[in-house]
This record gives C-alpha cells, structure tokens and sequence, in this order.
C-alpha cells in the first residue's frame, strides 16, 4: 500500500513537500486527461498554495491548540477557521480539475495517488 501523504502532512506538517504534491496532481491530470493546460497550471499553482496554507494552519492549532483566549474569553483559533477555509477551497480546486472521484466516470482503475493522498484527510 502507498503512503497517505496528506494524512501524514496534517498529523506532521513539518513533512510538506510541496514538489511531491505537485508531482502526484500533475502525474493525476495527465493520466486522467492528458496534457496539462495553461488553466490547469493556474489551478495546480493555486492548490499548491491553498494545501500548504491548510498545513500551516494545522501547525499551529498542534502547536498553539483549537481555542484562543481573547479580551473577551476563549474562543475558536482564528487557524481553525483559516483550515476550514483552506479545506473548501482545496475541494473545489480539485473539483475544476476533475479530480474528485464523483466527477470521473466509472472505471475499473486501481486506487490513484490522488485517492490515497486525500481519502483520509
């Protein structure tokens, strides 16, 4: 069995390899599709930076904890929300690159790495 990197990024963040991740999204794409378009390179691009705003802010609610204490008392992390954000934003990225598996037509393929990477995030 392959390794979950996303699952290992969010338990780990200091293992973020972005060039890893960028590599198992373009080698999806071409697989899936063919060549890679100058829209999908926007999109990679952006997803790169939407995974790795969403790693950074796993980071810090290990490190800092999902409460924050204001003036006004304890209250949700401002990274827990920047998470969620990140979170929705990385699935509908993946959703204009066809990568979501509701969007593909049924097949008889093995489990890509893109399953892997997100089945468990």
């Amino acid at each position: 069995m392959r390794k979950r990197h996303i699952i290992e990024y969010l338990k780990n963040p200091v293992t973020w390899d972005a060039k890893a991740f960028e590599t198992a999204i373009r080698q999806e794409i071409e697989s899936l599709r063919g060549d890679i378009t100058s829209a999908d390179e926007l999109l990679i691009g952006t997803l790169i930076v939407t995974v790795e705003s969403m790693v950074t802010a796993q980071s810090n609610i290990l490190e800092l904890g999902l409460l924050y204490e204001y003036n006004s008392g304890a209250a949700t992390s401002p990274w827990y929300k920047i998470r969620t954000e990140m979170t929705d934003k990385a699935i509908k990225l993946l959703t204009e690159l066809a990568l979501t598996t509701k969007l593909r037509q049924p097949t008889k393929q093995k489990t890509s790495e893109i399953d892997e990477l997100f089945e468990s995030a």
